[in-house]
């Protein structure tokens, strides 16, 4: 089904199965998506921003253009999703024990891609981003704490003033720029040898 210029409000979605659904330029207005599935749904240009999250889940999803702001993800299973292009900015990523506030346990977003999508200000805690994409992302004041990078690419990603706090960075990929921008973020100055 397609929804185009569509306003979500309320207690509408909650405990309903969108399966292969575009949903083109809608807002959700505190739209409480408790128990809401989306499985092979695209989300293009839509606002986000102000939805609750509780048991939501989204498969093969993606979400170009779309805000997805101030959002906590403690209550979202994300599956082979794209948010490439998607605004995500201090946006949340954790998991909590069930029935547990404040005991968490790994959060599981290997293989997503956030390519060129606007991550400012964003916490990733004890997430597995293991050959996750971030291609060309703005990832600026970014925090991983306690998070698996093995093996992500952060190709051409702004990682100015990021933080990587007990992260696992094996065969994590940097382009030049960044590897410049992270040895400076350590301390590091980069001397230019005269070679005359």
């Amino acid at each position: 089904m397609d929804y185009k210029g569509k306003i979500f409000t309320g207690d509408e979605m909650k405990g309903q199965e969108f399966t292969g659904c575009q949903f083109t330029n809608c807002k959700f207005v505190g739209t409480n998506l408790r128990f809401t599935s989306f499985t092979k749904c695209v989300f293009h240009a839509c606002d986000l921003s102000t939805v609750l999250f509780d048991m939501t889940s989204f498969v093969g999803c993606s979400f170009p253009e779309t805000k997805l702001s101030n959002l906590s993800f403690s209550e979202v299973s994300v599956k082979n999703c794209n948010f490439s292009h998607a605004i995500m900015k201090y946006c949340v990523f954790e998991q909590r024990k069930s029935g547990m506030k404040n005991e968490r346990k790994k959060l599981d977003l290997s293989h997503i891609v956030f390519d060129e999508a606007d991550l400012t200000g964003a916490i990733f805690f004890l997430c597995d981003l293991h050959e996750t994409s971030f291609r060309k992302a703005n990832l600026e004041n970014v925090v991983f704490e306690k998070c698996d990078l093995k093996g992500t690419s952060l190709v051409g990603v702004n990682i100015a003033g990021a933080n990587f706090s007990d992260s696992k960075v094996e065969n994590t990929v940097l382009d030049f720029g960044g590897f410049i921008t992270f040895g400076n973020s350590k301390g590091f100055v980069l001397e230019q040898i005269n070679t005359e």
